[in-house]
């Protein structure tokens, strides 16, 4: 067999970003023909909640896909199509600086991978984008800004309401007809959004005036409302469209393994220990599939191993602890833990101890810890709600918890001790 190469080998399994590849995406066959029949409807938004780590994100990269005429996932998951949809399909994820809906309207407007490139094509567009940087040349780039397509001028006008220039000019942009089937807007990491005030009168409007504008708004939240945080008639916007994204199924994660084995023409594979280990320590979180895999492929690689294992999969589990692989997990746990043993095995065992419904009952929990030789586990557990020690916990009632994370949950399962070697 001719050795693959490292960039086929780097990029099988994709942990740093979102799957857009329809080859590499597993599972969520119901959730694409959901998705598909919201594409086709007149009128509905399209929601997608759920816990992180969870393939939101990639679910939303093959909406785009299905929106813009791609069905080739459709075709490998045999669900039945008719014709290919023709939207204008747009993408911008939420960072720290979207704090508000205006701020996030503006982004929209003015950045070159969003709308701005359609808008100077319109003059009346381009003339309600003016009123924004009150007469400067919006097309005027920030230093070394290129790639990121900011603007300089990127304050709130004082006598023009964002939401109403926002509207008018999609309404411009829906009057050439720009694409068939109209306009697909995805809002990635809207619960970041501190104050998404207004975004609920904005789509009410937008399905009045312009109702081949569509939003696919994706965050970390239980149910829709928590994530809009808006009441009235919210749900009415998202009839029919909402997609509560529950963790994979074990045969799902094993197929995200073998399209990974596929990507590099099985050079490299995963015994059945190793896939059953990999799918246990996932617990249904498609992202620690592929950080696991992504680190176990390329030890292998570098050692020249082409059967990975079980004992394998262990080694591995060291090597991301210790190269801090995933910075920001490694980081709350260290943040948690502060190189107490006590505070260790109490968070352990309260991760141990999660319920199908995600709360954690203490009495359970502190029969672990006592088994660890923690005598007065209620003490750490007072440590763990506290942002001193990163406020993992949420107490929900007497004697009842809940991770603040399910993804942080597993990643403490999953994790070697850091303060001892049980």
């Amino acid at each position: 067999m001719d050795r693959v190469t490292i960039k086929q080998i780097s990029n099988a399994f994709i942990p740093a970003r979102e799957i857009d590849d329809s080859e590499k995406f597993a599972g969520r066959s119901s959730y694409i023909q959901n998705a598909f029949f919201a594409l086709n409807s007149k009128g509905n938004n399209i929601a997608i909640v759920g816990a992180r780590g969870i393939g939101k994100s990639s679910l939303s990269r093959q909406i785009i896909n299905l929106s813009q005429g791609d069905n080739s996932l459709l075709e490998k998951l045999e669900i039945f199509y008719d014709d290919s949809l023709d939207y204008l399909s747009l993408y911008i994820a939420c960072g720290n600086k979207v704090k508000t809906i205006d701020d996030l309207l503006i982004r929209l407007l003015t950045r070159r991978d969003c709308l701005l490139e359609w808008v100077y094509d319109i003059p009346a567009a381009k003339k309600e984008l003016d009123k924004l940087s009150g007469g400067f040349d919006v097309k005027v780039l920030k230093a070394g800004a290129e790639h990121s397509g900011e603007l300089t001028n990127e304050s709130v006008i004082k006598t023009h309401e964002v939401d109403v220039i926002f509207e008018n000019i999609i309404k411009q942009l829906n009057d050439i007809e720009i694409a068939k089937d109209g306009i697909l807007i995805v809002i990635d990491e809207f619960d970041q959004i501190e104050n998404p005030e207004g975004f609920a009168k904005l789509l009410k409007s937008l399905a009045t005036n312009s109702p081949s504008v569509k939003f696919c708004v994706v965050g970390v939240a239980q149910d829709l409302q928590n994530l809009l945080k808006e009441h009235g008639s919210t749900d009415r916007l998202f009839a029919d469209s909402v997609i509560n994204l529950p963790s994979m199924s074990d045969i799902e994660l094993d197929e995200i393994i073998s399209n990974a084995e596929g990507s590099i023409k099985k050079f490299i594979t995963f015994d059945e220990g190793a896939r059953k280990k990999m799918i246990e320590l996932a617990n249904g979180h498609p992202y620690l599939i592929h950080l696991i895999g992504k680190q176990a492929l390329k030890t292998a690689y570098l050692n020249n191993i082409q059967k990975i294992d079980h004992d394998y999969i262990e080694s591995t589990l060291k090597e991301i602890a210790e190269k801090e692989t995933d910075p920001v997990l490694e980081g709350r746990f260290k943040k948690a833990v502060a190189s107490s043993y006590q505070r260790e095995a109490v968070l352990r065992a309260m991760a141990q101890s999660v319920k199908s419904d995600g709360e954690v009952w203490t009495t359970d929990a502190y029969k672990i810890a006592l088994d660890y030789g923690i005598e007065n586990a209620s003490q750490y557990v007072g440590h763990l709600v506290t942002d001193e020690y990163g406020a993992e916990l949420i107490k929900l009632r007497e004697r009842y918890y809940r991770f603040k994370d399910s993804l942080f949950q597993t990643y403490i399962k999953a994790r070697p001790w850091m303060t001892s070697d049980k």
